[in-house]
């Protein structure tokens, strides 16, 4: 009984449902199901033949739970899937957050700043501010996601080093968390004092019990620090390149016309960004996803548009207020 629950447990990551007892010939039933082989009768054994009280159809709380996700959105697939034949390379979804991270920043910082040095009225200045700034900018993006992500890395790695602790220092503790963590799931105490006797007889079971379930910890990536910082900085380098680019295709005085250009580009690339954006991240309700991918779009044509009003301000004002220097 105790093996056939920790087995449930380790395989689909979750507890059986409130009060579901689950019997040898149920369990053997499940395996058939998921190994492909027929009933007892000769007919094929398939999930909507199973009983109510299969693990694989029981959420945390003992209700019917749907065995087959809604389907995807259409719009969010197209992208997925023309990227990946593009590219012939599939994000994850932490690669995808970490290069909307760079991108955000990198079209919203560089572009204020461009605009703001415009204000001085030369493009040789805003090439210098731009490039120096871009450059900064990446370097401290990367580094700082590498950090972060190295943080999150050794934060597990602490937290695991805890765990081992407490059920090698103290066996009855890690009893008490296992119970703690069953229990909300309907476990009666019979079925919790079974799980954990299973769990007490090897320490690394139990660790790894209690750092998936209880405290819900996942292991990172190795590769995941320099993998966010290299997304993040180059994501930052290619959303403030864009702003960038016309004031090397004009002359130096024609800093207010590249600076005109620069605002038509960044507000169709900011709306592009904003709705592909949230249309990636967006549930699966294709028509409350398209509204709201607008929404984002307009909201992120906004943000960038207001920093940059905000920093040609700001410019203007000191240098109207600023008496001009004298060589």
């Amino acid at each position: 009984m105790g093996v056939v629950l920790l087995k449930n447990l380790f395989a689909y990551g979750q507890p059986t449902g409130a009060g579901i007892t689950t019997t040898s010939s149920e369990a053997h039933l499940a395996h058939k199901t998921r190994s492909g082989e027929k009933a007892v009768d000769g007919s094929c054994v398939t999930p909507t033949s199973l009983s109510s009280g299969d693990i694989e159809s029981q959420g945390p709380t003992g209700r019917q739970t749907p065995t087959e996700p809604d389907p995807p959105c259409n719009s969010k697939s197209w992208i997925r899937g023309a990227w990946t034949a593009l590219t012939g390379f599939r994000p994850t979804s932490r690669m995808i957050s970490d290069a909307i991270i760079g991108l955000a920043d990198g079209m919203t910082v560089p572009f204020a700043l461009t605009a703001g040095l415009s204000s001085l009225g030369s493009t040789r200045i805003v090439q210098l501010g731009g490039v120096a700034e871009l450059i900064a900018g990446m370097i401290s993006m990367g580094v700082g996601g590498a950090l972060g992500a190295k943080a999150e890395s050794d934060g597990f790695k602490a937290k695991m080093a805890d765990t081992l602790k407490l059920v090698l220092g103290s066996s009855a503790d890690a009893v008490d968390l296992v119970h703690e963590t069953l229990e909300p799931y309907g476990f009666d105490l019979g079925q919790r004092n079974v799980i954990s006797d299973q769990l007490r007889q090897s320490s690394e079971k139990i660790v790894d019990f209690l750092i998936r379930f209880h405290y819900q910890e996942k292991e990172p990536d190795s590769s995941r620090p320099w993998s966010c910082g290299l997304t993040i900085g180059l994501g930052y380098g290619v959303g403030g390149l864009v702003p960038l680019i016309p004031y090397f295709c004009v002359g130096v005085h024609e800093v207010f016309l590249a600076l005109y250009i620069s605002i038509g580009v960044m507000a169709v690339t900011l709306f592009l960004f904003g709705y592909f954006k949230t249309v990636l991240l967006a549930e699966q309700d294709c028509e409350k996803s398209k509204w709201k991918a607008f929404k984002g779009g307009l909201w992120m044509m906004g943000l960038g548009g207001g920093s940059a009003a905000v920093a040609v301000g700001a410019v203007y004002g000191i240098q109207m207020a600023t008496p001009a220097m004298e060589h």
